[in-house]
């Protein structure tokens, strides 16, 4: 009973130290098979130990692995109740167990250890250092498998099984591709999609068809001719929130964005499945707290939050966007130009080449990017993937932020902007399309041609697209329109679209190498088989 009550006691005290820590970084790694020999308990002197896991209070961690060639990792360590005086030295091992009916053991070359499986604690600690496990999802059939960790000198000793053991349980999903393929020819679509309005399954009825010279179907893998667009859609809103009374930075997520989380096999990762990147979007939680004005302590703290969310819900990272934060609020550190740069740049080294970091460039937060010294000596775009133009107005004619190009014609000379430090153009989004309505003296088709004008003159460096964020058929101001934006914006931007702009007595032409059609008939076609509006709206 005492056992139970020490083990209970250093339980509850990990749990309560990863909520007071935020939100950790989860990374992964290996498993083992040899298995060392525990101390002998009386030896020990009521100091108890327990093997465990980064993503787990408990002895149980839930795994989830897509068909393919993927892979997930996970941090293993030993932990004692106290120091115990001398070194410890233990060797993990996988060993299957009892009662085991439901899942299949995981095959031996689905998991390796990059670190190895030794754990060693010195006399005066308390824990090992983090081994990493992998777990790999080659040659795995869809369905459930398990993985006994343990550290126990026999798995079979339930005395030793319970506290010495961590138990991967395994889920392998199938590969959910759908109707349609997703584009990745000449256009680099970027959207942004609110969870509070949306179902992020929504992308995928973003249609784009082209037909080739001769009106054929260039894209010939479907009758119709039709593939789904959207290569990052950035998921929003999640917010840098500020607590007073720690003053912490905090992720708030909101329920809404955790409610797509939690259900990401449903809304996230069929999107993953046929290559899209799926990211959240940060922006400010209007509380005078900023990406421009956080301590190096709340950058740290902060970054590990994101780490971990990232890392939880198997997203492809990140995208930045101070909007909204609310500077100036007596008694809020004033902004200044290092502590942006800070905070990319640590998120960068925390989630590791392989996810995305992606700057939303917009208004004073970003002007000073391209000056260096200004930002401490970090040259930020080194630590992003993309950056893009954040400006959008409905009530003007296409803004194309151009910060190679400035004062030339089609160049936005009200938004002005110097290259990012450190960033190539091709990495650079510089056309942001905003819906447009018919209310206009000119048509959405006209007021997005400049896009064409700009990429004749020979200033387009790079194939990034991104537009206002997503929608749906509604009844509203845009109903009419706003699929010609997506339409126009293709054609234009596109090297193998539009390629002459032809006016004559009976009005403008265009003249294309192909011809990009949007089709949002899907989005009209409700699940019952009748027309209306609303499609994919949340339904939770």
């Amino acid at each position: 009973m005492k056992t139970q009550k020490i083990q209970n006691l250093l339980v509850v005290t990990l749990f309560c130290a990863a909520a007071l820590a935020g939100l950790t970084a989860c990374d992964a790694d290996p498993v083992e098979r040899e298995g060392g020999k525990l101390p002998d308990k009386d030896g020990l002197e009521n100091t108890y130990g327990m093997l465990r896991s980064t993503r787990s209070v408990r002895d149980e961690v839930r795994v989830f692995l897509t068909e393919g060639n993927g892979f997930v990792t996970d941090n293993f360590y030993y932990q004692l109740t106290r120091p115990l005086g001398s070194a410890l030295s233990l060797e993990a091992a996988v060993k299957a167990g009892e009662g085991e009916t439901e899942r299949t053991l995981l095959p031996e070359a689905n998991y390796d250890f990059p670190d190895g499986k030794k754990l060693d604690i010195a006399g005066d600690a308390q824990h090992s250092a983090l081994k990493r496990i992998r777990f790999f999802a080659e040659n795995l059939a869809p369905g459930e498998y398990y993985l006994p960790l343990t550290v126990a000198a026999d798995a079979a000793d339930a005395a030793d099984t319970e506290r010495q053991t961590v138990n991967y349980l395994l889920t392998v999903r199938g590969l959910q591709m759908g109707e349609y393929k997703l584009n990745q020819e000449q256009v680099f679509t970027v959207f942004y999609l609110n969870t509070a309005l949306y179902q992020p399954l929504l992308v995928d009825e973003y249609l784009m068809s082209k037909l080739d010279e001769n009106w054929e179907n260039a894209w010939p893998e479907r009758p119709d001719g039709t593939r789904t667009i959207g290569d990052i859609v950035n998921l929003r809103t999640v917010v840098l929130d500020y607590d007073a009374a720690t003053s912490r930075a905090l992720l708030n997520l909101g329920a809404d964005m955790r409610y797509v989380l939690g259900h990401a096999t449903k809304y996230i990762r069929p999107l993953q499945d046929k290559g899209r990147k799926v990211c959240i979007s940060i922006e400010g939680g209007g509380k005078g707290l900023g990406f421009c004005n956080l301590t190096d302590a709340q950058i740290a703290d902060f970054t590990a939050q994101v780490k971990a969310v990232v890392t939880e819900y198997g997203l492809d990272g990140v995208n930045f966007w101070d909007r909204n934060s609310g500077y100036g609020k007596e008694g809020m550190p004033a902004m200044n130009t290092t502590s942006y740069p800070k905070l990319i740049k640590a998120v960068r080294e925390a989630l590791g080449d392989g996810l995305l970091v992606t700057l939303t460039d917009h208004m004073e937060p970003t002007e000073y990017f391209w000056d260096t010294a200004a930002m401490g000596g970090i040259e930020v775009g080194k630590y992003l993937d993309y950056a893009w133009s954040g400006y959008l107005d409905n009530s003007k004619d296409m803004q194309i932020v151009d910060p190679w190009h400035q004062g030339a014609a089609f160049v936005s000379a009200e938004w002005p902007r110097k290259p990012i430090a450190g960033l190539a153009p091709a990495k650079y989004g510089c056309v942001n399309i905003p819906w447009y309505t018919g209310e206009a003296e000119t048509n959405p088709t006209e007021r997005i041609a400049p896009v064409f004008l700009w990429r004749d003159a020979g200033y387009k460096q790079s194939n990034i697209l991104v537009f206002e964020e997503m929608r749906t058929v509604l009844q509203d101001k845009y109903e009419s329109t706003w699929t010609s934006s997506i339409t126009d914006g293709y054609k234009f931007f596109a090297d193998d679209g539009v390629y002459l702009i032809d006016e004559s007595p009976w009005g403008t032409s265009y003249l294309s190498e192909n011809e990009y059609g949007f089709d949002a008939s899907k989005l009209g076609e409700l699940d019952d088989g009748s027309r209306g509006y609303n499609k994919w709206t949340k339904d939770w």
